[in-house]
């Protein structure tokens, strides 16, 4: 009998053994189940008592968005229908508490999750890159322009926590400004470069940067700035997040991997 439940205690072992080989480089469920369980919201899916699947979903009551994450079912199990079955109960208990969208990010080459969301009721909303850099101590000493929610266009923009795109809203853009988390770049008075910076609490070790827009001069001044800062705060590893197609020259920066951001109404 198949039934969705709460997690326990004894899943995480037979959870991450079916979570070790979902990509080509093998996956990141293994740094994350701990603090998912902490934050609540993560499913498993069960059959006569042996878990199966899993799919962590998070409320953001205030943007009114439910993410959805970490979508995984034991390769004998995969093929009937059980992701969408999880996927829908977590939907359904986010409408229930007020939540009006749901987000996902699926690589784009990964054609099986993409046709899953599609099946869903999932759309492309934005196609976003990724790269990777280490930290580094230099001598850059940027100021950037300060700036308040009330000078962003009315265009919903996203930042990037925990591998998570929120959209920013009044709120958790004050909550970066007051730690200085907003690199803004103006040009007579008009914002013309935005980043955001965010210390991931899921991911160990990690930086990471969402460029949202800029010219390109900017955006190496806010990538020196990251690098700079992450290597005082001790972090060793910074993920750049952008719609941009290419970044400036940086050293030693890895190679782009394209992500889609879907959508969906509930």
């Amino acid at each position: 009998m198949i039934n969705i439940r709460a997690p326990v205690i004894s899943d995480k072992e037979k959870i991450l053994a079916f979570c070790q080989n979902t990509f080509s480089w093998g996956d990141y469920v293994n740094e994350v189940y701990d603090s998912w369980i902490d934050e609540g919201e993560l499913a498993i899916l069960e059959q006569d008592g042996m878990p199966i699947g899993m799919c962590h979903g998070v409320t953001y009551l205030d943007e009114r968005m439910l993410w959805i994450e970490g979508i995984r079912i034991h390769h004998d199990y995969r093929r009937n229908g059980l992701a969408e079955k999880i996927i829908q109960y977590i939907e359904r208990n986010a409408k229930n508490s007020g939540i009006i969208y749901a987000s996902m990010l699926i690589e784009s080459e990964n054609k099986p999750s993409l046709s899953l969301a599609e099946k869903t009721g999932y759309h492309i909303k934005a196609k976003w890159n990724y790269f990777a850099l280490e930290s580094k101590k230099n001598s850059i000493t940027t100021m950037f322009d300060s700036i308040s929610f009330d000078e962003l266009d009315h265009n919903i923009i996203h930042y990037v926590d925990s591998w998570r795109w929120i959209p920013i809203i009044k709120s958790n853009f004050e909550r970066l400004n007051s730690k200085n988390n907003i690199l803004c770049v103006k040009n007579n008075g008009n914002i013309q470069s935005l980043g955001a910076i965010s210390e991931t609490v899921s991911f160990n070790d990690t930086i990471i940067l969402t460029i949202v827009f800029g010219i390109s001069d900017d955006i190496k001044r806010m990538i020196l700035y990251v690098q700079n800062f992450a290597a005082e705060k001790n972090y060793s590893k910074i993920r750049i997040l952008t719609k941009q197609d290419s970044l400036p020259p940086i050293d030693n920066i890895g190679k782009k991997f394209p992500f889609y951001l879907l959508e969906k109404n509930l």
